[in-house]
């Protein structure tokens, strides 16, 4: 009867743990001193210890230096990006380019750089198109001989344009407005109005954007909510993301719940599923000769959330983590999940998520928790770049050219 009645929904935290079946058999929890300290902090601060989950393994699993309330759900806010980033490279590939076509529903005439008819946008989700790829389509229709357009500006697909610094998911309308902005701004005029609809016409040229993996390094280094919202919306949506953890982790319904893509609002992890997430993305990397810096941040490095974090000299190039934060739900949250570089236990993956208190008190707490784990494992081991990954700003997209005056047998290209 007792088995009968046990909830089949996400546990929240406090309540019922994880069924030991789907719990990977690894050694019993050894006595470590940082976890104790940490729990001792908390309780002296005022701060419940059941708010808070904390496991911390050896890379090959023969170890678990922490634990505590590893099966407990959590919300793991901007960590999710990690779970998303799993995904997209699963299932695109991080040499994977998201493309943008714009065609010409009318007729071209050269001699007065005039399109007779309208300019369309088949967006294909690039979460990263702003002002710069703009300027290089403005510039490749003006050399096709359109610089003035009669008809509308017609978004057809999936278009956003990141006009603020990547910081907000711009509406379509915004997005739309902005887009017309910036090609009248590289000389290419747009008479009519905009409008939405499908797409038709011969296609002139075909942006593609970075690689995904640079998108998704950039993503996760400054915890973009809107790049990762529109790489969640290219690969299905959340339940899609979910479904992949449950298919192919072998995670439970009960382990995990995907609300957003980006970590925002409402979503669910446990410690112990946070691992298996990283986990699987170091092995999906890998699988592409990648390493985890290729995709996460270098703590006190790169430029982002992690910047001035565990910065200290002896301890730059071994920490490589992902940050969440989330100031108006569960009365606070802060997670960081990420790996440690030790010279006695080798790479040690920690998932550290806190909830119920002060954000920036815990960030401090995850830092000296993480401090005091290496210390305790013989030391850090530098072996991750030291240098900022993103400070080189320069592009890396492609505009190719498609249409040739006099030949329409380009359009096939737009399939």
């Amino acid at each position: 009867m007792l088995i009968l009645l046990l909830p089949i929904h996400i546990e929240e935290k406090g309540r019922a743990d994880i069924g030991a079946s789907s719990v990977d058999t690894i050694e019993a929890p050894k006595p470590l001193q940082a976890l104790s300290d940490y729990l001792e902090v908390i309780r002296a601060r005022g701060e419940n210890p059941d708010d808070q989950g904390v496991l911390i393994e050896t890379l090959d699993r023969s170890q678990v230096l922490a634990e505590h309330n590893s099966t407990v759900t959590f919300n793991p806010a901007s960590v999710m990006k990690l779970a998303t980033s799993l995904v997209a490279l699963s299932k695109l590939g991080p040499d994977y380019r998201y493309r943008t076509n714009f065609l010409a529903d009318g007729s071209i005439e050269s001699s007065s750089h005039k399109l007779e008819g309208d300019l369309v946008v088949e967006g294909g989700a690039d979460p990263v198109f702003a002002l710069y790829d703009a300027q290089e389509v403005a510039t490749q229709l003006s050399r096709l001989g359109v610089s003035r357009v009669t008809g509308s500006l017609r978004i057809a697909g999936q278009f956003y344009y990141f006009a603020t610094g990547y910081h907000s998911n711009l509406s379509a309308e915004t997005s739309a407005a902005k887009l017309r902005e910036a090609l009248q701004r590289g000389g290419v005029k747009i008479e009519g109005a905009t409008t939405y609809g499908e797409k038709s016409g011969t296609i002139l040229l075909s942006h593609y954007s970075d690689p995904l993996l640079s998108i998704l390094l950039f993503q996760n280094s400054h915890s973009s909510n809107a790049i990762a919202e529109v790489v969640g919306e290219s690969l299905g949506g959340p339940q899609a993301i979910q479904e992949y953890l449950v298919k192919h982790l072998g995670l439970s319904q009960s382990e995990i719940f995907v609300g957003r893509a980006s970590g925002l609002d409402f979503n669910r992890f446990t410690p112990r599923a946070a691992l298996k997430v990283l986990r699987a993305l170091i092995t999906e990397l890998a699988d592409h000769s990648l390493k985890p810096e290729d995709a996460m941040a270098v703590a006190g490095i790169d430029s982002g959330t992690l910047r001035k974090r565990l910065f200290r000299e002896d301890l730059r190039g071994a920490v490589i983590a992902k940050t969440g934060t989330l100031n108006s739900l569960d009365n606070g949250v802060s997670t960081l999940v990420g790996i440690a570089y030790t010279k006695a236990h080798g790479p040690v993956l920690f998932a550290m998520f806190n909830s119920g208190g002060n954000v920036r008190a815990y960030r401090r707490l995850q830092d000296q928790f993480v401090e005091q784990i290496i210390a305790e494992s013989g030391g850090a081991l530098s072996i991750a770049r030291n240098e900022d990954a993103l400070g080189d700003t320069t592009r890396h997209s492609i505009v190719q050219v498609l249409y040739k005056p006099g030949n329409q047998s380009a359009e096939a290209a737009a399939d």
